[in-house]
């Protein structure tokens, strides 16, 4: 938990939640995030008829996942948990 909050700090990116605090207690650590609006992609997907979206969506949400993994790369960062309750919409898509 410490080294992803420790990475964390170091990342500033449109597309990733920017960490803004985090508390440690004895015996829970809580991380306070920036509020993303949309909530998650899996939530979005449950709203939708078959559960399918739009390609219109799907590459816009697509374009901002991989910019964000560039980026992360970039700073020798891999995100290992990559799955829909993951990835945040903001209130735009």
């Amino acid at each position: 938990m410490r080294r992803e909050i420790r990475l964390m700090k170091r990342i500033s990116h449109v597309h990733i939640a920017m960490l803004y605090e985090a508390i440690e207690t004895e015996d829970q650590v809580i991380l306070v995030l920036e509020y993303i609006p949309g909530g998650s992609t899996h939530g979005f997907l449950k709203s939708k008829p078959n559960r399918r979206m739009s390609e219109d969506d799907a590459r816009g949400i697509y374009r901002q996942l991989i910019n964000a993994l560039f980026y992360l790369h970039s700073k020798c960062i891999a995100h290992r948990d990559i799955k829909l309750e993951n990835v945040m919409l903001d209130d735009r898509r």
